[in-house]
């Protein structure tokens, strides 16, 4: 009986320390992806997970730590599609996703802003090369073009470029399209073939 308790006792401490672990993630996921990493202080985190800030460095370590976490965490939702290098659905998926939150997100911020950890800026990046820029290069290389790496970083390169300034509202024809139009002419820049030019040119 005592045993039973006891188990039961523990299954509650390990299922109370879940669901706080992932509160601190979701709340530092939003506040980073509207404000990014300089702005956003622990405290802010606690308050809006509604626990003590203290259990960050408990289950996290320190700010970059659950940065890192939530950059993670972040781009672990769409790693399906990204799998196949599907740009245009991958497009799309991001874009509907941040029209959903309102903010550009955490990965993003983490790129664009020059305030950011190098720590964080690096774990962004290594984020960003793992699950989009590896697996569409590899789509490249398989359909024939030259440099599928550097043609890689260019096309996400633009997609980063594309949620930064549509969530921000800089251009109004890039804001009111959809984002499978969006997604469209991403995924046909991947698809167009090399243009060389043509013999003797430049003479």
């Amino acid at each position: 009986m005592g045993s039973a308790s006891g188990a039961e006792r523990s299954h509650r401490r390990k299922r109370d320390a879940d669901a706080t672990r992932a509160a601190l993630l979701a709340a530092a996921r939003d506040l980073f992806g509207r404000h990014g990493y300089e702005k956003v202080t622990l405290r802010e985190i606690g308050e809006r997970a509604g626990v003590d800030a203290s259990l960050i460095a408990r289950y996290f370590g320190n700010k970059a730590a659950v940065y890192r976490s939530a950059v993670a965490e972040d781009s672990r939702e769409v790693e399906a599609p990204v799998q196949a290098g599907d740009l245009g659905a991958y497009t799309a998926y991001a874009l509907h996703r941040t029209d959903r939150r309102g903010a550009p997100g955490p990965l993003v911020q983490a790129l664009l802003s020059q305030s950011s950890a190098p720590e964080v800026r690096a774990s962004a990046a290594g984020e960003l090369r793992t699950r989009l820029i590896t697996p569409l290069a590899e789509r490249l290389a398989d359909e024939g073009h030259e440099d599928p790496v550097g043609r890689a970083e260019v096309l996400i390169s633009c997609l980063v470029g594309v949620i930064a300034l549509r969530s921000s509202n800089v251009f109004e024809g890039l804001a009111s399209m959809s984002p499978e139009a969006i997604g469209a002419v991403l995924e046909a820049a991947a698809q167009a073939s090399e243009e060389r030019p043509p013999s003797g040119s430049g003479t």
